[in-house]
């Protein structure tokens, strides 16, 4: 679509009606200035946060902007009452427009409501977001609102429209998760209610409200204001309030026949089985280690992430009535084999476990003192013991390198040492990790790259290292690390940890299938919509397929994967909602005075008391705090409305 009628998305008035009652003056349009699609659908009208935008010329904008108002007074929350009333009062005005008694005034009234809502709400929804294109469709169409009866309004009301809500911070959370909907809960004393609207797209609250990369508060309207809110840690609030009161999860309201098998624990397989079990199937998980929760569980540490928090969201979904077998690795993915079984699908959800390798000579040789930053962590979370030594070298710059070294200072390591390829600017660890490891003692060497392994009786006593260069940026979009000639050095060390990347263990995959469900980069092939393989009746999602990513996008895979099984088995087609695909939502055209609050703090245990043992590191906020802290939300709901 590169032309439309009329378009003012982001306050840019592109014209091209050619006659007509209030068609402007002919315009060229400019494709980009406006949603071209919404995630490859297309439309007649839009009207959203920052606009409007009319693709076909007869499309009833009268109709259109009911339609919208009728969805922005579901999200007016009334606390100020300013937007509420504004739009009740310009929904009755359209209401009422009749033919030839109608009159300019009705629609000077409307811009006076719009502008007063927008100077006086006391959120970023009303302020900007509720009634800007209204104004636009008022201004710019008149006639069409002049002409308009009573029966033309209410019969246009009743058309058939769409109509989807986001958020810069939901946009940008991989479950979309209605972020200022909890916030705003939160803010009300409503904690329960909170975690209710948490889990209906993160069933691991508490611990996603630990260990999550929270990109929600890189894409906070208020960052650049006074800083981001603390979404992670509200999320972790209300999750943690939950454990003084022991609530249960919903029960399903039907019982299905089929039954689901899933393999692997692990968020992606949890949130599946959740969501299976919600709609009332039958769901068996078969789980290869003795515990669940997969990488939360045998890759983050306690200190991060205690244990009891993540057997107690466990619980509830077993009590659930999923069925977890631990200690049953899945030797063979074969769907008539468990056809045979009575399962109607299978939903794969290995992980990502297998460390990769560094690449430098000596890591062939099998030795205790040469590790896998996976295997480590696993072997710590399973009561490996680990004897500690004078130096260890960590290889890597991300989340596992990291656990691997502020591991090694707790068990007593006396000199722990992370070696990178690029600079502290590119490493993919979060920063708050990497600011605490330095906090606690841990050395970092930067632009640095391992060549060799040296041993002496057997033993590491060091690594040989060449020093990086950055050149241009390669596929990961980070500059790509280049060796300096004549660079070489040892770096003494006991020990050598590699975590410098995972892959999934394929092993279950035989014969004819080995080939058609693994791509080139050694995962399992599925849609990363709808999570089908080329087998029929597999499915499969999180890091196996994506290869290692973030808790919450795994947690995110099994949601989209129970919405298609269950489509699949009900003979549905199975349609994703709308993800905002390449429209900015932080675009917005005006927000007003926003006055500052500077977020709240939570205390971190002493650096001395760390590493005494595992006890948590970074404390959370109480009631009164959480509560608080939500006072800063903004509420930047973005409502588009279409047909």
């Amino acid at each position: 679509m590169n032309t439309v009628a009329f378009s003012s998305w982001n306050g840019k008035i592109i014209d091209n009606r050619i006659s007509g009652k209030g068609a402007g003056k002919a315009k060229k349009s400019a494709e980009g200035s406006f949603p071209a699609a919404l995630d490859g659908r297309s439309y007649d009208a839009l009207m959203g946060w920052n606009g409007l935008v009319v693709v076909d010329p007869k499309a009833d904008v009268v109709a259109l902007t009911l339609a919208y108002l009728g969805e922005a007074r579901k999200l007016s929350c009334g606390e100020c009452s300013v937007c509420m009333i504004g739009i009740d009062r310009v929904s009755d005005i359209l209401q009422g427009l009749s033919g030839g008694n109608s009159s300019s005034k009705d629609l000077a009234e409307i811009e006076d409501i719009v502008k007063g809502v927008m100077v006086n709400s006391k959120c970023n929804f009303g302020r900007a977001s509720a009634l800007t294109p209204v104004l636009d469709a008022v201004k710019y169409f008149k006639a069409g609102f002049l002409e308009a009866g009573k029966t033309t309004a209410k019969k246009g009301a009743e058309k058939s429209f769409q109509s989807a809500v986001t958020a810069p911070c939901m946009k940008a959370c991989p479950a979309t998760l209605d972020i200022p909907g909890y916030i705003e809960l939160i803010r009300n004393n409503k904690f329960k209610e909170s975690l209710d609207l948490v889990r209906e797209r993160c069933i691991l609250p508490g611990v996603i409200g630990r260990s999550c990369t929270h990109p929600c508060e890189e894409a906070c309207v208020r960052k650049d204001m006074d800083g981001s809110l603390a979404i992670r840690l509200l999320k972790r609030a209300a999750a943690d309030q939950d454990l003084q009161g022991g609530s249960a999860l919903p029960v399903p309201k039907e019982e299905k026949a089929e039954k689901i098998a899933v393999i692997g624990a692990g968020p992606a397989g949890l949130a599946a089985a959740y969501h299976l079990r919600l709609r009332g199937y039958g769901v068996t998980i078969f789980e290869a280690l003795p515990k669940a929760g997969g990488m939360a569980a045998v890759g983050i540490p306690d200190y991060r992430l205690p244990k009891d928090i993540l057997n107690h969201e466990i619980d509830l979904i077993k009590r659930m009535g999923v069925d977890i077998r631990f200690n049953s690795k899945v030797d063979a993915l074969n769907a008539a084999d468990f056809q045979k079984q009575g399962y109607a699908a299978v939903f794969t959800a290995i992980g990502a476990h297998v460390g990769t390798k560094i690449g430098c000579k000596g890591e062939e040789i099998v030795s205790d003192d040469v590790v896998q930053g996976a295997d480590f962590l696993r072997g710590l979370s399973l009561g490996k013991k680990t004897n500690p030594v004078d130096k260890v070298v960590i290889i890597g710059g991300g989340n596992v390198a990291l656990d691997c070294a502020r591991n090694c200072l707790r068990l007593g390591f006396k000199n722990v040492e992370i070696v990178y390829r690029r600079s502290r600017v590119e490493m993919p660890g979060s920063k708050e990790e990497i600011e605490e490891a330095i906090h606690e003692g841990v050395k970092f060497i930067y632009l640095t790259a391992p060549v060799g392994i040296v041993r002496k009786a057997a033993k590491v006593t060091a690594i040989e290292c060449v020093k990086m260069k950055l050149g241009e940026p390669d596929e990961s979009g980070r500059k790509r690390p280049i060796p300096i000639k004549g660079s070489e050095f040892t770096l003494k060390t006991n020990m050598v940890i590699a975590a410098t990347g995972q892959k999934p263990d394929l092993g279950l995959l035989t014969g004819k299938d080995k080939g058609t469900m693994t791509t080139a980069w050694g995962t399992i092939k599925a849609d990363p919509v709808s999570c089908s393989t080329p087998a029929t009746r597999i499915f499969a999602g999180g890091d196996c397929v994506s290869g290692p990513a973030t808790l919450i996008e795994a947690l995110n895979m099994g949601n989209k994967a129970a919405k298609s099984i269950d489509a699949y088995l009900q003979g549905k087609t199975f349609v994703d909602e709308l993800s905002f695909e390449g429209i900015d939502v932080c675009q917005q055209r005006d927000m007003g005075f926003v006055p500052p609050a500077k977020s709240g703090e939570v205390k971190f245990l002493d650096v001395a008391e760390r590493l005494k043992g595992f006890a948590e590191v970074e404390g959370g906020f109480s009631a009164d705090a959480a509560m608080k802290e939500a006072q800063r939300c903004l509420r930047c709901y973005r409502l588009m409305v279409w047909q």
